[in-house]
């Protein structure tokens, strides 16, 4: 006979006081961490789409993502009311990046910027009752303050709650839709059923990964209809089970269909994705032959002829499934990679999640209770959606940063929190082992306050070690620039050098650095200088400088040889500092290059060409060197020279890994273009 699970009652005061204490813990936690946190990398885009989504139904901004949580996050700007820029005619990915430039750029941006964050947070605070509900139901009053104390304290909530991204808003519409389903299927109702329909639309409305909740929905009505109390009681063939079969095929049906009407609903009931007959760049015709997958251009290509979904979602499928199958360049233990690989994940729970979180996690399959109770449909509505999703990342090749996986957090917390109760109830020992690991949890979360962004835990350094072993929005994503500021007024450093990896620009922060070349420093400084072939720091380097997002291959990052130097210091966990004096001829190729790009650009190809002529003799494996100097040659009908200097890019192209297709493009020729 199954034994009961020791579901632990505490008195309703208590426990709504005990409650109410932990969110204001939250509160403080993300408060006080996220007002220390320049604009991370995203969020000047997504915020400058949403506002495009209030006052010009132009859902052709930022449309790889869905517009729910943009919408939400910039409420409070029809209130504030900043200046609008209208945007410019370009590549879809880079155009919110530049109004979000020129948004943030305004006076009172930071407080713009703290209301938008203020407004994104109810996502991550309705989570945080959603899983002390779920754990309730499921497990009891002493699983569910477990839950919410886990909640409270995890370094990837605590991170990623506050930012105005897709992540946490798609995580607790997917928990909250599950969640949702199974109240309903232990009890159906209409009223149940209007709530699940409706946490399911917002989900659709989130983000596109979101789309995975109805191969989650129909496995678990499945798995429901074959392990659930009333099945095994009837057999499959009596007028009962027939009845729960087709309410659940009717259920799943409404859902899918109220899903889909809620989605337009968020696009105005527009097909296209601009007003006035504008155009995304490129057109999402165009776009979708970028996609050369056959099934997956087919059913993308099939919605857009008969338009099924609104343009600008069905772009955004078409721009996640090309990144999802193609890849981008991946970054861990040290190591670059061309492209993502499946052990990715797993590697980065191993990193981001607290050791006593990790250890809980492992000790699950050791509560009995949880297996042999009858317990069946509520490990199966925790389990299965949790597995489906992250086994989608896994196969997907995009890995820059764990929040990908961030919707299996609640189904964890829940899981774990039932288990640690169960495993407390079945010895004293257990329960010793349970309070040890919980007190880890919370201790590594409390050590690494404010740092919750670039958090790993202790086994692999803490927060300040992270960007030896990970990259992108997994340390800092671009968020350092007001503790940059802190720490050079503390010590009173005017003179240093910064390579920053992000499109703000440092000196609006009060940061003294010269600039350096990086990828976006061309965006922002609008008269480039060259960088001498000697230097003398304080050198400051954004993490992602070391690595190959922007760069490609590491032969051709001109600060590799930085990756090889023990910085003295790591701001933030995401900006490194060199001290002493540094020869940087690679350095200063790429600037001179940038000049001369700039110069060719202004129409002064005569006074481009030492600068390009520089660039190439510092680094003749420098394929952008070769090619604006390819451009340079060509604009002064130096032909025979500018085909020569085409022909060494296109060689240096060539020896470039396919990997890295989707962030290098081949070099043009410049006497076909002209």
């Amino acid at each position: 006979m199954a034994s009961p699970f020791p579901r632990i009652d505490v008195p309703r005061k208590w426990f709504l006081s005990a409650v109410a204490v932990l969110f204001v813990v939250f509160a403080l936690e993300l408060y006080l961490s996220v007002r220390l946190e320049s604009q991370t990398f995203d969020e000047p885009a997504h915020m400058y789409a949403g506002y495009s989504y209030w006052l010009r139904s132009d859902f052709g901004i930022n449309p790889e993502h869905p517009p729910l949580v943009k919408l939400v996050a910039t409420l409070p700007l029809l209130v504030d009311r900043p200046k609008y820029p209208d945007p410019a005619e370009i590549f879809f990915r880079a155009q919110s990046g530049f109004g979000g430039l020129q948004m943030m750029s305004q006076p009172g941006s930071d407080a713009i910027l703290a209301h938008v964050r203020a407004a994104v947070s109810i996502f991550v605070f309705v989570l945080g009752l959603l899983v002390v509900l779920a754990a309730r139901e499921m497990f009891g009053d002493a699983a569910a303050l477990l839950a919410l104390a886990l909640f409270v304290f995890d370094p990837l909530i605590l991170a990623h709650g506050p930012l105005l991204g897709t992540d946490m808003g798609a995580t607790c519409c997917i928990f909250a839709t599950i969640y949702a389903f199974y109240r309903y299927v232990k009890r159906p109702t209409l009223l149940r059923l209007a709530i699940c329909c409706l946490a399911a639309g917002l989900a659709f409305a989130a983000k596109h990964s979101a789309v995975l909740i109805f191969p989650m929905l129909f496995m678990l009505a499945a798995l429901d209809l074959l392990i659930s109390p009333q099945a095994k009681n009837q057999p499959p063939a009596a007028p009962g089970s027939k009845r729960r079969v087709l309410r659940m095929a009717g259920a799943y049906a409404v859902i899918v269909v109220t899903s889909i009407v809620i989605l337009w609903a968020f696009y105005g009931f527009r097909y296209a994705a601009r007003p006035g007959g504008k155009q995304i760049v490129p057109p999402t015709a165009i776009y979708l032959k970028s996609l050369h997958h056959p099934v997956a251009a087919d059913l993308i290509g099939f919605a857009e002829q008969h338009r099924l979904l609104p343009e600008s979602y069905l772009f955004g499928l078409t721009d996640v499934t090309i990144l999802a199958r193609d890849g981008r360049p991946m970054f861990l233990f040290g190591k670059a990679y061309s492209e993502g690989k499946w052990f990715y994940f797993p590697s980065a729970m191993l990193i981001k999640f607290t050791i006593g979180f990790l250890l809980l996690l492992a000790l699950v399959p050791f509560a009995r209770a949880l297996w042999q109770s009858d317990l069946r449909r509520e490990m199966i509505f925790l389990l299965l959606p949790a597995v489906i999703f992250f086994v989608s990342a896994v196969s997907a090749k995009v890995d820059i940063g764990i929040r990908h996986i961030l919707p299996i957090m609640p189904f964890l917390i829940v899981l774990v929190a039932g288990a640690a109760v169960a495993l407390a109830r079945q010895s004293r020992k257990w329960a010793w082992a349970v309070a040890v690991l919980l007190v880890l949890d919370v201790a590594s979360s409390l050590h690494a306050f404010p740092n919750y962004l670039p958090y790993s835990n202790e086994a692999f350094g803490g927060p300040f070690r992270t960007y030896r072993v990970l990259a992108d929005s997994n340390d800092g994503w671009g968020g350092g620039l007001k503790a940059l500021h802190a720490s050079l007024a503390r010590r009173g450093i005017t003179q240093c050098w910064f390579a920053y990896s992000a499109l703000p620009n440092p000196r609006s922060f009060g940061i003294p650095c010269k600039s350096l070349p990086t990828f976006f420093s061309s965006f922002v400084d609008q008269n480039p200088q060259s960088v001498p072939e000697h230097i003398d720091g304080p050198v400051f380097v954004s993490e992602e400088e070391l690595e190959d997002s922007f760069w490609g291959p590491i032969a051709l990052n001109p600060f590799d040889q930085f990756s090889k130097l023990q910085p003295s210091r790591a701001i933030a966990g995401e900006i490194l500092e060199y001290d002493g004096s540094f020869d940087v001829p690679l350095v200063t190729a790429e600037s001179e290059y940038v000049i001369a790009q700039d110069l060719l650009q202004a129409g002064k190809p005569g006074q481009a060409v030492p600068h390009a002529e520089k660039a190439v003799a510092l680094d003749p494996n420098s394929l952008n060197a070769h090619e604006v100097l390819s451009a340079v040659y060509a604009a002064q009908h130096q032909n025979t020279q500018a085909e020569q200097e085409y022909q060494v890019a296109e060689h240096l192209f060539q020896q470039v890994p396919p990997g890295y297709a989707n962030i290098m493009f081949p070099p043009q020729d410049p006497i076909a273009h002209h």
